[in-house]
Order: structure tokens, then sequence, then C-alpha cells
């Protein structure tokens, strides 16, 4: 029975999230942005600068690989520039465009509003134990990925 509710817990969580994704995905498609562009844009529009791509990897949890992909899109798309580093050539700076910024308040609006609707009808402390529950449950992933990469 435990087996079976840790399943319906971890389906549930990939459902909100994917669905968080399609919803964002279809309110932001005007401006030919994906929601996982959108939240990469938006770790760089609030991440103290100067941004590396090494940033983006460490504030979202994501690999290099996926971290190239997004950036390479964001940058044909003109939502963001790459400068080099005046201390490391090898390291390129993440500067947003003008277009990136004046989508901005569109973007957080459309965020605010997934998240609004996702949460509607949770009490305070109903937020405050699902969060320390998902921390906890990241925590023991996050040990279990060390055990497996020291072994």
């Amino acid at each position: 029975m435990r087996k079976s509710k840790q399943a319906d817990v971890i389906r549930a969580s990939k459902y909100a999230h994917q669905k968080i994704g399609c919803i964002i995905n279809s309110r932001l498609a005007h401006n030919d942005i994906t929601a996982a562009q959108s939240h990469v844009l938006m770790t760089i529009i609030y991440h103290p600068a100067p941004v590396y791509p090494s940033d983006i990897q460490r504030c979202m949890h994501i690999s290099a690989a996926t971290v190239s992909g997004l950036l390479k899109k964001l940058r044909a798309k003109g939502y963001l520039t790459m400068e080099g580093c005046d201390t490391d050539e090898r390291r390129r700076g993440l500067i947003v465009t003008e277009k990136a910024l004046s989508h901005k308040a569109e973007i957080e609006s459309c965020m605010s509003s997934i998240e609004d609707q996702a949460f509607q009808g949770f009490t305070d402390e109903e937020l405050d134990t699902l969060h320390v529950l998902l921390n906890r449950m990241a925590e023991n992933l996050n040990s279990a990925e060390k055990e497996e990469t020291e072994e």
C-alpha cells in the first residue's frame, strides 16, 4: 500500500509540473517563448550580474546540455546576448535584451496567475507543509544521487 501511495505522489507531482508547463506554453506562445525558456529568462533577470550558464545550472538544477540548448534558443529568438568575460575568455556572460525586458511583466503575470490557480483553496499551513515535504523529498533524492556517484 505504501509503494502505491508513493507512486501516486510522484505521478501527481509530475502531472502538475507538466500541466503548468503546458499552460505557460499556451499563454506565452504568441511571444515565441516556452515555459522552460521563460523560467531560464526570469532566472537570468533576477540573478545578480554577471550571470553565466553555470549559474543557471546551479540555480535551476539542470544539466549543462539543457542550459546550453535553452540559451541557444533564447539567443536565436532575440531574448539574450552573450559577451566575453574580462577575466576568463572561456566564460560568456548572459545579457538580457530589451525584448526580454519588454516581456518580463507578462511572463511574471502568467507565472503568478498559474501559481494562484495551482494553489487555489490551499491554506498557508498546507502550503508550508507541502513545501517542507517536497524539500525533504528533494534532499532524500540528492543523498541518493550522491551515494550513486560515490560507488
